[in-house]
C-alpha cells in the first residue's frame, strides 16, 4: 500500500497516515467484510484474537504501568533522576536510557567516544557503574528495569543479575525488561557493529538463557519505535515489528526454545503519533494479528498467548517552537495508546526537542500518565472505543494491511530479507520524504512550525549537563583496570573469545566476563574480533 499522507483542511479526500481513504462517517455496513467478521459477534475482551484486550477487566485489574525513559551523565547523575522520578510516582521502575558510546560497545576513554560520553544517556562502562546506577533504588518495590540496550543486551543482562548476586536480590522479585532487538538497528536506529546474523544469535542467546535463568524476566522487547520515527506508517510499524518478531522466535525455536512455554514474557514495542484513531486501531489489530501468528505458526495455545504490550509517545512531532504545546500532542498521543489497551505507556517531555529534559518537565509528562489515570474514568471500561464503526473498520484495514505486508515480507525470507534487500530502509525513507514534502507544501500542518508561529520565540530553561563528568568517567575506568584482576580478567575474554567462535550459548561466558570486571569495550572487543564488524553498503543512484 503506498502511503499518501494526509490531505488540506480544504480537500475533498483525506486520508490516514497509513493511507487509508477516511470517510465523512461511518455505518455498520463499513464493518462488515472486515477482517473482524471472521469472528462471531466480536469477541469480547479476553477472548481470542484478544482485538478488545487481553482481559474483561483491563484496566480495572491493573492499571498501565507509567515509565519514565532518563538517564544522562555518570551513573550518580542518572541515579539522582531515577529517584526523583519514583519519589513522584514513576510506577514503571528505573527505564534506562545510555549513551551511544555504551551501546555500540565503546569503553568512555576510547577514542571513538570524545564528546559522546554520558551525552544523550548515562555512560556505563563496567558493572562497578551498576552499584552507582542503581543505589538506593529498591528494585523489588521499584518492580522493573528497563534497558534499551540492543547490540550490547548480554553485557547489561549480566551486569543486573550480578547486582543481583553481590546484593542477595531475587531476581524474581522484579522484572529486567531488554529491548534486545538489534534487526532494526540495521535500518532506524544505527546503534549496530556486527553482521546482522551475529547479532541476532546474541539476542536469541539472551532470550533462551533468561528463560531458563530468570523465567520472570521479560529479555525482548521487538520495538516498532524507531521504524515509526524514521518514517514509517503505523501500519508498516507494526507489520515490520511483528515480521522482525517471527525472526527471532525461529532463530530461538531452532536452538531449542519451546515458544508455547515462554511466549507469555514476549513483549512488543510501539510508539504513538498523533494520528489518534489510527493508532488506536494499530494496538487493537496487533494483539488480533500476532494472536493469530502465534497460534497458527508457533502452536501457541489459548492459556499462553498473552504478550506485553509497550507503547511510548513519540519525539518526532514534538516541536522547538513553541514547546508547550507539546504537552497537548503528548497527552493525545498517550490516550491513544491507553485507549488502545497497551499495558505499559512512557510519555515524553516537553522539551525533548531542545535537549535532555529538565526534572520540571519529566515531572510534567509523568502527571500527565497520572491524571488520566486517577482523575478521567478511562480505566473504568474495557475497550471504550469497541464497537464504534470507525475505530472497528480501522482496525479490519490496518489488520488486513499487516497481513499483507507480512506476506510481502516473508516472500523476500522474512525480516533478515527485508533488511538486507532495502525494503525496509527505503519504505522509511520514501515515508520521510513525503512527510516532509507535506510540510513543506502545508498539506501537513504543525501549529507552531508551518501554521499559527510565533515571531519572538520565548527562552526557555534548558538542562545543563556537568562539563566534567566525562573526564570524570575515563578517569574512573582508568582506575578499574589498574586495580581489577588482569588475570582474571584476561582469561575471562579467552573464554569468551572460544564460546563467540563455537556454537554454545554465549551468555555464561558473558558473564563471567562482567564478573571478572571486563569492560563493556573489551567484551564488545571479542564479538568484533570473532563475528567482524557491519559495514553499510552504499550505491549512487
Amino acid at each position: 500500500m503506498t502511503r499518501e499522507g494526509r490531505q488540506s483542511a480544504n480537500a475533498e479526500e483525506r486520508y490516514s497516515t497509513s493511507g487509508f481513504q477516511t470517510r465523512p462517517f461511518y455505518a455498520s455496513a463499513d464493518v462488515e467484510g472486515q477482517w473482524l467478521a471472521e469472528e462471531t459477534d466480536f469477541p469480547p475482551p479476553g477472548r481470542f484474537p484478544y482485538t478488545r484486550g487481553f482481559t474483561s477487566g483491563g484496566y480495572r485489574d491493573e492499571l498501565w504501568a507509567r515509565e519514565m525513559y532518563a538517564g544522562f551523565g555518570s551513573a550518580e547523575e542518572a541515579n539522582r533522576r531515577y529517584r526523583f522520578l519514583i519519589e513522584n510516582g514513576a510506577t514503571g521502575g528505573v527505564s534506562i536510557a545510555l549513551d551511544l558510546p555504551t551501546q555500540i560497545g565503546y569503553d568512555s576513554d576510547d577514542p571513538m567516544a570524545v564528546g559522546e560520553v554520558g551525552r544523550i544517556g548515562v555512560a556505563l562502562d563496567s558493572y562497578s557503574d551498576i552499584d552507582d546506577l542503581f543505589s538506593g533504588v529498591d528494585l523489588a518495590g521499584a518492580g522493573h528495569v528497563f534497558s534499551t540496550a540492543n547490540s550490547i543486551a548480554p553485557i547489561v543482562y549480566s551486569w543486573v543479575l550480578t547486582y543481583c548476586e553481590r546484593h542477595d536480590i531475587d531476581p524474581g522479585s522484579f522484572r529486567l525488561q531488554l529491548q534486545n532487538d538489534p534487526i532494526k538497528e540495521y535500518v532506524a536506529r544505527g546503534t549496530h557493529f556486527l553482521p546482522i546474523e551475529a547479532a541476532v544469535r546474541l539476542a536469541t542467546d539472551v532470550v533462551i538463557h533468561s528463560h531458563r535463568t530468570t523465567p520472570g524476566w521479560l529479555p525482548i522487547s521487538v520495538s516498532g519505535s524507531h521504524m515509526k520515527q524514521a518514517g514509517s506508517s503505523p501500519l508498516q510499524e507494526a507489520a515490520f515489528t511483528l515480521a522482525n518478531g517471527i525472526a527471532y522466535l525461529a532463530d530461538a525455536q531452532n536452538k531449542g526454545l519451546s515458544i508455547p512455554d515462554f511466549h507469555p514474557n514476549l513483549e512488543f514495542h510501539f510508539c504513538t503519533e498523533m494520528d489518534f484513531f489510527e493508532e488506536v486501531a494499530k494496538y487493537r489489530a496487533v494483539r488480533q494479528v500476532w494472536s493469530r501468528i502465534a497460534t497458527e505458526r508457533f502452536g501457541v495455545p489459548e492459556d499462553r498467548l498473552r504478550f506485553r504490550l509497550h507503547a511510548a509517545t513519540s519525539g518526532q512531532p514534538l516541536t522547538a517552537q513553541q514547546p508547550l504545546n507539546n504537552i497537548s500532542r503528548i497527552t493525545l498521543q498517550a490516550l491513544a495508546q491507553i485507549l488502545g489497551g497497551v499495558e505499559a505507556t512512557r510519555t515524553a517531555s516537553f522539551d525533548e526537542a531542545l535537549g535532555i529534559p529538565t526534572e520540571e518537565a519529566a515531572k510534567t509528562s509523568l502527571r500527565i500518565n497520572q491524571i488520566m489515570a486517577y482523575e478521567t474514568g478511562i480505566p473504568d471500561t474495557t475497550d471504550p472505543l469497541g464497537g464504534s464503526f470507525y475505530v472497528e473498520t480501522l482496525t479490519g484495514q490496518m489488520a488486513q494491511g499487516m497481513v499483507a505486508e507480512l506476506d510481502k515480507i516473508e516472500e523476500m525470507g522474512g525480516a533478515l530479507g527485508a533488511v538486507e534487500s532495502g525494503y525496509y530502509a527505503q519504505a522509511l525513507a520514501a515515508g520521510a520524504y513525503q512527510q516532509q514534502v507535506a510540510l513543506d507544501e502545508g498539506d501537513r500542518v504543525i501549529v507552531g512550525v508551518n501554521k499559527y508561529r510565533s515571531e519572538e520565540p520565548r527562552p526557555y530553561p534548558r538542562f545543563t549537563g556537568d562539563e566534567q563528568s566525562e573526564q570524570r568517567q575515563c578517569e574512573r575506568l582508568s582506575r578499574l583496570r589498574a586495580a581489577r584482576d588482569a588475570d582474571r580478567c584476561r582469561k575471562a575474554l579467552e573464554d569468551l573469545r572460544d564460546a563467540c567462535a563455537g556454537t554454545d550459548n554465549v551468555m555464561p561466558a558473558v558473564h563471567a566476563a562482567v564478573g571478572a570486571d571486563c569492560t563493556v569495550g573489551e567484551i564488545s572487543g571479542v564479538w568484533r574480533a570473532v563475528f567482524g564488524e557491519h559495514h553499510e553498503t552504499r550505491s549512487v543512484l
